[in-house]
């Protein structure tokens, strides 16, 4: 039987046997990696990136002074995410590692391993607001000319951006329009938003004019020679495998028309953005441009009028001989 010396250090303990051989055995305090052992249903990558969100974590608690998990209080984390904040940190990193170290205690507190968790109640710090950048005029005027398509696809693909422009709508709301959601006579449109919310939202001239060529001829043109199997759906605008359309698809359709048309790639939302910025600066209501849009809350529609206002301030900046 041999004997064995211990050294105690602060990461582990040094175990030397009887022929002078040292061996490491690690005292994981903090769980980190039966905590790791236990995310079963995440990629490799997620794994290393929740070790690496801890590691540093650990990190800054044990020159704080606190050397166990239950050592951390509230405040102990929200000094962590001040110093992150001082730090310059990105929002979306700030982000990751806080939801780490919520998942981390989570577990702890499930297997008892603290008695609290000192995560609860913490808030993600909000980054700084991007503002949305809204096409120029001059792009719109490029991208919808004044030519009627000649062919159903052509035509198909010109009715989606008008209805994301012209109407201000959301692709969900997009794709999920029948055409019993019409109503050419009255010039709106019935969508189902947020929360299975509806609400009319009005359609253009331009828009009602190219849906008369859409309904029913150009559609059944459209399946008849663009779809694989015929139209196996109710709704108003769908793909060549005759299914409703989805939110990849929009994004191809309008990729393929900004590009035809010499323009820089721009997301759907995009065109939502410049519909309600466009209408402010038109001198629409501000409460007005709220119920177009389907928003809860005027806080959400007020964006835009930040938008508008630095518009303002860059043409001032361009033209004004003092600007």
């Amino acid at each position: 039987m041999c004997r064995v010396a211990s050294v105690c250090g602060a990461d582990g303990r040094l175990n030397v046997d009887s022929v002078g051989t040292v061996h490491y055995v690690s005292r994981d305090v903090w769980n980190v990696d039966e905590f790791l052992r236990f995310l079963t249903a995440v990629s490799p990558a997620t794994i290393e990136a929740y070790r690496q969100d801890l590691r540093d974590f650990i990190r800054w608690s044990e020159e704080s002074g606190y050397r166990t998990p239950g050592a951390i209080s509230r405040n102990e984390v929200e000094s962590w995410i001040a110093g992150m904040l001082n730090n310059g940190r990105a929002q979306k990193t700030m982000a990751r590692r806080i939801s780490t170290l919520r998942r981390y205690y989570q577990w702890l507190l499930k297997n008892k391993l603290v008695a609290k968790d000192p995560t609860v109640k913490v808030r993600t710090p909000k980054g700084a607001q991007r503002l949305p950048r809204p096409l120029q005029r001059s792009e719109i005027d490029q991208l919808f000319d004044e030519e009627t398509p000649q062919n159903a696809f052509d035509l198909r693909d010109r009715l989606i951006v008008e209805f994301l422009y012209g109407s201000g709508l959301r692709v969900a709301e997009l794709c999920g329009l029948n055409e019993d959601s019409l109503s050419l006579e009255k010039l709106t449109v019935e969508v189902t938003g947020k929360g299975s919310k509806n609400r009319l939202v009005p359609i253009n001239t331009i828009t009602r004019d190219l849906l008369k060529l859409w309904i029913p001829l150009g559609s059944k043109t459209f399946d008849a020679d663009h779809t694989s199997r015929g139209r196996s759906s109710a709704a108003l605008f769908v793909n060549q495998r005759g299914n409703r359309v989805g939110r990849s698809d929009v994004r191809r359709i309008l990729h393929r028309m900004l590009k035809a048309k010499g323009l820089t790639e721009r997301s759907p939302h995009a065109f939502r953005h410049t519909y309600a910025t466009h209408l402010l600066d038109g001198g629409g209501d501000l409460r007005a441009v709220q119920e177009l849009l389907g928003h809860a809350d005027l806080t959400t529609t007020q964006i835009y009028t930040h938008v508008s206002k630095e518009q303002l301030r860059e043409t001032h900046r361009k033209h004004h001989p003092r600007g």
